[in-house]
Order: C-alpha cells, then structure tokens, then sequence
C-alpha cells in the first residue's frame, strides 16, 4: 500500500509541471502576438500543436494571422482555409474575410466577395465582412475595367493551358498517325481539327453566358444589402475615401479588435470593425 501511495505521489509533480508548461507555451505564445512580433509568434503557435497539442481554433486563427502580417500569405491561405469549416461560428466567419482580404489584394475580385459572402454566411454580425463585401462590390461597380481585365487574364491564362493541350494531343496524334499511315494522318487531322474547333465554340459560348450571367448575380446581391448599409454608403461618399485610405484607417483596428472578440465571446455584436485589405 506504501508503494502505490508513493508511486501516485510521485506522478501529480510531474502532471502539475506539464500543465504549468503548457500555460506557459500559450501565453508566451499570445504575447508575441500581442505585441506583433508575428515571426515569434507563428514559431510559438506552431510549438504549442506540436509540442502540447494544442489545436483550438483561437490559437490556429492567432496562427493564420501570423503568417499573414508576418507576409506567408500561403500559409496564412492554407490556415484560414483550415478554420472555414470550424464549429465556432466566430472563427470561420473571420477566416473567410480574412481570406478575401488576401485574394481581394492578389486582385482576384470575384473570389474575394465570395470570401466576403461566406463570412457574412457564417455569422451575418459580422459587420467588417460586410462592409468589405460593401466596398469591393462598389469598387467594381464604379471601376468595371478592372473587372473586364481580370475576366481577360483568366481568359488568357485559359487559352495558353487550352492551346498547351492542344500541342501535346497533336504530338501524340503525329507519333501515331506516322506508325498508321499518311491516309490514316489526314483522318486523324481533321477530325482533331473539327474537335477543336467544337470545343472552341462551346468553351466561348460557356464562356459568354458565365459572363452574361455575374453582373445580374452581384446586382441582386447588391441590392439586398444596399438597405443595410445605406448609412455606410452615404458616410463613405461625403468622406470621398478610396479603398486604399478605408483600409489605411481600419487596419490599425485588427489586432485590437480580435483580442477583444476572443476575451468577450458573449459580445459579439459590439465588435469594432476589422481592418480592409488594399486593393
């Protein structure tokens, strides 16, 4: 009896300090971020899964932003992606219009307001995914070449991946039609020729209706919210501000606002807004 005593005795040190040390591993690691020493702090946040598993969507979201001021947009991508699907609500709708904000400055508009779109699905409170859903889908109203341009790029980028395949397929059909025969080379040809020409004709008319089609959607998603944020709207417009002086004075606002969400979960509707990106 002396022994098992002993034994349980000497194993609650040894808990106790292991729980002590991982204490101390999250708030060494909530300090970094804190103090925005976000290259210790992705280091810190990565030891505390490794090395205590802890996986909690607050400590993973304090990673994504991380690698996210600290310039790893890959990884931050990858992270905020990882939390969209979380059972805190909070998180994944702040994950996702974290994501449009990064796709927003790659200028990838269209998936931005899904990002945007997303975040006020998973938690319509969220007030900075909706006025920077607010933002860019006005900024795209007002400047439509940007969004002709970026359609171009995506079409161009389409066009040199279809003509690359369209090489290989005829590199391959060149190596058989030479083992089957210069009749059998003409047949070959023309059929693949009148296949890509098909192809062509259905991609541009795909192509055409997608087009036709995602103004009327943003339109209709416009105007539901214009109701919402009319007030904003008009607030924006007597301050005249572009989307780069917004992003400038609600970016300081970030990490303010996301220690106050964490530390007040009971309170989400008086959140501060969070800052926009900088298209």
């Amino acid at each position: 009896m002396t022994k098992y005593l002993l034994f349980i005795l000497l194993l609650i040190p040894s808990s106790l300090t292991d729980i002590g040390k991982r204490n101390k591993a999250i708030k060494e690691a909530a300090r970094s971020y804190a103090s925005a020493d976000y290259e210790s702090s992705v280091e810190k946040h990565l030891a505390l899964k490794t090395d205590f598993n802890v996986d909690s969507p607050n400590a993973n979201f304090n990673l994504a932003l991380s690698h996210h001021y600290n310039g790893d947009m890959e990884e931050a991508q990858r992270t905020y992606a990882s939390l969209i699907t979380s059972s805190d609500k909070f998180i994944a709708s702040f994950a996702s219009n974290q994501r449009g904000i990064i796709l927003a400055n790659e200028k990838e508009f269209e998936d931005a307001l899904g990002a945007f779109k997303l975040a006020l699905i998973k938690d319509p409170t969220n007030e900075a995914a909706r006025y920077n859903y607010e933002l860019l889908a006005r900024w795209l109203e007002e400047n439509p070449d940007q969004q002709e341009q970026q359609d171009q790029e995506d079409q161009g980028e389409d066009s040199e991946n279809q003509d690359q395949q369209d090489q290989d397929q005829d590199q391959e059909g060149d190596s058989q039609e030479n083992k089957d025969g210069e009749g059998d080379e003409q047949t070959q040809d023309d059929e693949a020729s009148e296949s890509q020409q098909k192809d062509d004709k259905e991609g541009e008319k795909s192509q055409d209706e997608s087009d036709s089609q995602d103004p009327s959607e943003l339109d209709s998603d416009l105007s539901e919210r214009e109701k919402q944020m009319e007030k904003m709207r008009e607030q924006l417009q007597e301050m005249n501000l572009t989307p780069e002086q917004a992003a400038q004075i609600l970016e300081a606002m970030n990490a303010a606002e996301l220690r106050y969400i964490q530390q007040n979960r009971k309170k989400p509707t008086k959140r501060p807004e969070r800052g926009l990106p900088e298209w």
